[in-house]
């Protein structure tokens, strides 16, 4: 069994009348309903599986992953270097980013203190929104807002521009249903892949309670430098991945949906490509064909991605199992006492939030204040036990 292991948990059901193209990464742990039509090795190491999906034609992917943690590769290849220092349309780097990131950096020479100097900056420089009205850096720089991914692309672009080979990762978090997340690493020389999350280290700072009573482990803003709570998988491990074989774009559009926006221009998700690659796998990107599309057809969120849901196994599951009927037998039985004022239901409810303080705890949420809040509970249950005794 894997270390704090998670389950992952991927459908892709075809409910067109058409031949769709989809393009995903493949674990090698996996059980899977359909044979890839190709794989494909990418330069970030991973396997990327070709499908072509038959009306009714379902993917069902199934793994487990442990927690995340980045590997610790001390060194990369002259083709690795120059592939995570490459300029995209997500993450560009030109005369615009170099300067300012050297602005930035100004009188530092280390390559990691650079990285650190830069992640305080976007940090403490830009909000947090979502959904984004725009993809990319160039409509973050002039908004400055936007969600994980422009936090992420914004980084990736000033590190690479300074030399610093970096990766913007797309994965999800390991709460739910398409819980979606992107973040970055950069490489160190002699000490290999270092985790960064500009826009979790934003969210603490400004919205330190905003995951009060999620089950992520939060951190103070300043450690999403070098680590993460670890509660994540990821799906790919950089943006704009080229597909293989190669994607044909639509050139005629009939859009189904609203196009998504990149540097302010439309782009219409399932129909191109930036440059022959997709904008992020998270985890899949698709090729729908707009021509054939029967009319009135709707699409939906599933059409375009799939369906994901990712979970946390073993004991740290069934203890956050636990924390949910805690919490709803505590809420419950505490509204029914103070609306019948029933004495005893006074301690069926102190005992849940007990048990469901110390379901925090034990999963090493908030640890300190929900060692406050359970101490203070304990208190009040000896107390009601004084009363009715």
């Amino acid at each position: 069994m894997k270390e704090n292991p998670i389950g992952v948990n991927y459908v892709y059901k075809n409910t067109l009348d058409q031949t769709i193209e989809l393009w995903i990464p493949i674990p090698e742990e996996k059980s899977t309903t359909l044979k890839p039509t190709q794989l494909h090795k990418l330069p970030t190491g991973e396997d990327l599986g070709y499908f072509l999906l038959h009306k009714n034609d379902t993917l069902h992917l199934q793994y487990t992953q442990k927690w995340y943690k980045p590997k610790q590769l001390k060194y990369l290849t002259e083709e690795e270097i120059t592939y995570y220092l490459r300029d995209t349309t997500l993450s560009p780097v030109n005369k615009e980013t170099l300067k300012m990131a050297k602005d930035i950096t100004k009188g530092i020479k280390n390559k990691k203190a650079q990285a650190k100097a830069i992640f305080q900056h976007i940090v403490t420089s830009y909000k947090y929104h979502y959904p984004p009205k725009s993809r990319g850096v160039e409509s973050f720089l002039r908004t400055k807002s936007g969600d994980c991914g422009e936090f992420s692309f914004l980084f990736s672009s000033l590190c690479r521009s300074l030399g610093i080979p970096t990766r913007t990762l797309f994965g999800s978090w390991s709460t739910g249903r398409m819980s979606g997340h992107a973040w970055n690493e950069i490489h160190v020389e002699d000490e290999g892949w270092v985790a960064v999350d500009v826009s979790m280290a934003n969210l603490q700072k400004n919205k330190p309670l905003r995951f009060l009573d999620s089950d992520l482990r939060t951190m103070r803003w300043t450690k999403y430098f070098g680590e993460t709570e670890g509660q994540r998988i990821v799906f790919s491990h950089d943006a704009e991945i080229r597909l293989h074989p190669r994607y044909r774009d639509n050139k005629d559009y009939t859009p189904a949906m609203e196009p998504t926006y990149v540097n302010d221009q439309a782009f219409y998700w399932g129909q191109e490509s930036l440059n022959g690659a997709a904008p992020y796998l998270q985890p899949a990107y698709v090729k729908i064909d707009m021509e054939n599309l029967l009319p009135d057809t709707s699409l939906g969120v599933e059409n375009y991605f799939g369906t994901w849901e990712t979970k946390e196994v073993g004991w740290r599951g069934y203890i956050a199992k636990s924390k949910k009927y805690a919490a709803l037998v505590g809420i419950a039985t505490m509204a029914t006492y103070f609306l019948s004022g029933y004495e005893y239901l006074a301690l069926f409810y102190k005992i849940s939030f007990i048990a469901l303080f110390t379901c925090f705890i034990l999963r090493r949420e908030r640890v300190i204040l929900f060692s406050v809040l359970l101490i203070f509970m304990i208190l009040s249950f000896v107390s009601t036990v004084s009363e009715l005794v």
